[in-house]
């Protein structure tokens, strides 16, 4: 993680994919860390139509 904020910081790129509605690319830092897409959609799907 520390890598990663260090890469953001110095240009711009954490050094993922960056994030977008259709894919919905998320880095999830765990003690395996690595890309995840649409991680939680269940919970997100939860959401539809609450505003």
């Amino acid at each position: 993680m520390h890598a990663a904020w260090i890469s953001l910081a110095s240009t711009g790129d954490p050094g993922w994919p960056g994030y977008d509605l259709e894919r919905r690319t998320t880095m999830l830092f765990n003690t395996g860390s690595g890309v995840v897409y649409d991680p939680r959609a269940w919970e997100r799907d939860l959401w539809k139509g609450v505003r």
